[in-house]
C-alpha cells in the first residue's frame, strides 16, 4: 500500500509539473498582442501620399530602432495566425525602411550589389536578427509569409522601397483589422492606373507582381485572371477573359533624400 501511495504521489507530481510546463508554453499565445505603436509613429511622420521622407527618417530613427529591437526579440510562432501575418509584414516593411536609411543617397534597392567594392547578396538577402534568428527580407517574404500562410494579398502590403511596389501602408497591420486591411490594400493596388490599367485595345496591363507570384494567385483563385476579377475595384467592368500584359517595373526609390 505504501508503495502504491508513493507511486500515486509521483504520478500526481509529474502531472502537476506537466501542467506548469504546458502553461509556460501556452502563455505567449494568450499574452498581450505585440505592440506596433512605434512603427505607427514612424509611418505617421515620414509617409506622404505613398512616398517616404527618408531624409527625415535618417535624421531621427529612434522609434524605428526601438521597433526593430522589439521585432528582433519577439517569438511569434505560438501566436494566432492573424497576429503572425501582421507581425511579419510589419517587420518586413520596417526592415526595408532601415535598409534604405543605412545607405544614404540610395537611388534604387537594386543598386545594393557591392560594399566597398566587394560583391554582396543584395538588399533583399542581407541578414539581420528578426524574431530571434538571422533572416533576410527574402526569408521573411518567401520562406515565412508565402510558405506558411498561403495569403496572396500580403503582396499588396509589402513595400520594397520602389516606385512600382504597392504603397507602404499608412499604419502598421494588426490582427484585429487584418482582413479588411488586406482587402483594401489589394483593391487600392488594382485601382492604381500607374500599376494596373485597361488599355483602349482591351488589354489588361497589370503589375509584374502578378507574373512573379502567379502560383500564389492561382492557388488562391484558380488563375491570375480570376483573382483579379474577384478583387477588381470596379472603376470599370472587366471583360470576362481580358487579354493580359505586364507593365515595366520601376525600381527607382519611392521617396526622397
Amino acid at each position: 500500500m505504501a508503495g502504491g501511495a508513493r507511486a500515486q504521489r509521483i504520478v500526481t507530481a509529474l502531472a502537476a509539473w506537466a501542467a506548469v510546463l504546458l502553461g509556460v508554453v501556452a502563455r505567449p499565445a494568450s499574452a498581450e498582442p505585440f505592440s506596433h505603436a512605434a512603427l505607427d509613429t514612424v509611418l505617421a511622420r515620414v509617409l506622404r501620399e505613398g512616398r517616404v521622407d527618408y531624409r527625415a527618417l535618417a535624421k531621427d530613427h529612434a522609434d524605428l530602432e526601438r521597433y526593430l529591437g522589439a521585432v528582433a526579440a519577439a517569438h511569434p510562432d505560438p501566436w494566432p495566425r492573424e497576429e503572425q501575418i501582421a507581425f511579419w509584414v510589419n517587420a518586413y516593411n520596417a526592415r526595408v525602411l532601415d535598409g534604405v536609411i543605412r545607405r544614404p543617397g540610395l537611388k534604387s534597392v537594386l543598386d545594393v550589389r557591392k560594399v566597398l567594392g566587394v560583391p554582396t547578396l543584395g538588399f533583399f538577402r542581407e541578414q539581420r536578427v528578426t524574431a530571434g534568428a538571422r533572416r533576410s527580407l527574402d526569408d521573411i517574404e518567401h520562406r515565412i509569409l508565402r510558405a506558411r500562410f498561403a495569403e496572396p494579398r500580403v503582396h499588396f502590403v509589402l513595400n520594397c522601397a520602389s516606385v512600382s511596389c504597392p504603397v507602404l501602408p499608412e499604419r502598421a497591420l494588426t490582427a484585429a483589422t487584418l482582413e479588411p486591411d488586406l482587402e483594401s490594400a489589394t483593391r487600392r493596388f488594382l485601382a492604381d492606373s500607374t500599376r494596373n490599367r485597361m488599355d483602349a485595345d482591351g488589354t489588361l496591363r497589370v503589375s509584374m507582381i502578378f507574373k512573379w507570384y502567379a502560383k500564389d494567385f492561382q492557388a488562391d483563385a484558380g488563375s491570375v485572371g480570376e483573382f483579379i476579377q474577384q478583387h477588381w475595384p470596379g472603376r470599370e467592368p472587366l471583360p470576362s477573359s481580358p487579354r493580359e500584359g505586364y507593365l515595366k517595373y520601376d525600381w527607382a526609390l519611392n521617396g526622397d533624400w
